[in-house]
């Protein structure tokens, strides 16, 4: 162990691979030195394996031309808070109906996931698209995004060795080739639509697929994407964008069903805050600037259970080298994995790490100078940190106070009783992702009733 990391084994696929658990050496490598950490280890991300490296996204991308044209169009355009209010129709309509299905009893956790994943499918072909593609498609499209997910841990192979893949575990190569060729049947024709409905009319331009249409890459003879950089880029926003939200409401409704007295402190909070304490009025998305025990709730729980588990760089070089205070690296470079989930429970930085306590976040709290960015210091790092940090952070932050504040608003949260008690273990095999390893199950009671 030298300075919170260490050299581990010779791995099969990457090489040498470091393992970084200081916030220290974090904040010197991923943001002090950031330009020597800017690329992602080859087959560490969906996407790369299920394209062998040939359509990138954002994510998957190494820094060059092409991953800065897509970021920039990602973090200046639909994500970008200027962008909000274009939504809130969604995220309202969203909302009306997840609410609805909750008070019928649907599973909590399974419908906190499907609300996310259709704001997100707004987001990013255009509004009314959810109901025009009807519930049954649309949980059919991320049925078969997580399990994608799920099949691509074993396709390593044909990321580093793709001929011999090819030759040695066929009927993999033909699972691969057939998951590809079902994502461009999923949003090819969704991307017709999209540009079809383009030409009959000339409003702005608001989803991200349309944001895509106009994209060209200018260092690259100004070139319009492929379809194949289509269809990664949408497969990326709408799983990370999806999956990680949902984790992170999944795990914040948790908490507060753990925690009752947190939950009535922030119902207190948000009648005391809206509309003068009108009990009837819901939580708007201008509001929640007036709430600050509602952020500190959702920061506490992105700290206390960050959704990604780890953030991964590929690098080499003396910078490199310097950074992570080595001599030199080995040939071909190294893998380095920040475990995020020690960074965020650092008991260096925080009284008490294990503890869901989100009054540090407030006032003359440890949590107080927390930066979600790190470019001051490295307190937590659920959205990685340095340039290559999840451009969503300011989406996801706002989708989570919006939802969980109305979900406070119109529902009591109460632990279930018998074997559907809240489970607060970690489980890290869903890819990218720390999910609940039981999904969320409470009992829940209408506080009241908002005329729709």
């Amino acid at each position: 162990l030298q300075r919170g990391f260490f050299v581990g084994e010779k791995d099969t696929w990457r090489g040498t691979s470091i393992q970084v658990k200081d916030r220290a050496t974090a904040h010197q490598t991923l943001v002090q030195h950031s330009t020597a950490f800017l690329d992602r280890p080859t087959g560490a991300v969906p996407s790369s394996i299920l394209t062998q490296n040939i359509h990138f996204n954002t994510i998957s991308a190494p820094y060059g031309p092409y991953w800065r044209a897509v970021r920039r169009n990602l973090a200046a355009g639909v994500i970008h808070p200027s962008r909000f209010r274009l939504h809130r129709d969604t995220s309202a309509r969203v909302l009306r109906s997840l609410v609805r299905v909750l008070k019928s009893g649907a599973p909590a956790g399974e419908s906190l996931h499907f609300a996310v994943y259709c704001i997100m499918v707004e987001m990013c072909f255009g509004e009314g698209v959810v109901s025009e593609l009807g519930e049954a498609r649309l949980r059919d499209m991320q049925k078969f995004q997580r399990g994608t997910l799920l099949a691509l841990r074993s396709f390593g192979v044909f990321v580093k060795y793709p001929r011999i893949g090819r030759i040695f575990c066929p009927s993999r190569w033909r699972q691969l080739v057939a998951l590809r060729r079902r994502q461009e049947e999923l949003f090819l024709p969704l991307v017709a639509e999209v540009r079809n409905r383009r030409r009959a009319s000339f409003n702005d331009s608001t989803s991200y697929v349309e944001s895509l249409l106009d994209l060209r890459i200018h260092e690259d003879g100004g070139r319009a994407l492929t379809d194949g950089e289509f269809v990664s880029l949408i497969s990326e926003f709408l799983g990370a964008g999806t999956d990680s939200t949902a984790a992170a409401l999944e795990w914040t409704m948790a908490n507060l069903v753990k925690h009752p007295q947190v939950q009535q402190k922030l119902r207190l909070e948000i009648i005391d805050a809206i509309a003068s304490g009108d009990e009837r009025a819901v939580v708007e998305e201008d509001d929640l600037s007036r709430l600050p025990y509602l952020k500190a709730v959702v920061l506490e729980s992105l700290r206390r259970h960050p959704p990604v588990p780890f953030v991964l760089r590929h690098t080499d070089g003396a910078e490199a080298a310097e950074a992570l205070g080595l001599s030199r690296l080995p040939d071909g470079g190294v893998s380095v994995k920040f475990h995020v989930g020690e960074i965020c429970r650092d008991p260096a930085a925080w009284s008490d790490p294990m503890l869901f306590r989100p009054e540090r976040f407030m006032p003359g709290g440890d949590g107080t100078c927390a930066d979600l960015t790190c470019s001051r210091e490295v307190k937590m790092i659920p959205f990685g940190g340095g340039r290559r940090a999840c451009p969503g952070i300011a989406l996801a932050t706002h989708h989570l106070e919006y939802l969980v504040a109305n979900l406070v608003r119109e529902l009591e949260w109460w632990e279930a009783d018998g074997d559907e008690a809240v489970d607060l273990t970690e489980f890290h095999g869903f890819f990218f992702f720390t999910v609940m390893k039981h999904p969320l199950r409470a009992r829940l009671v209408p506080r009241l009733v908002v005329p729709e």
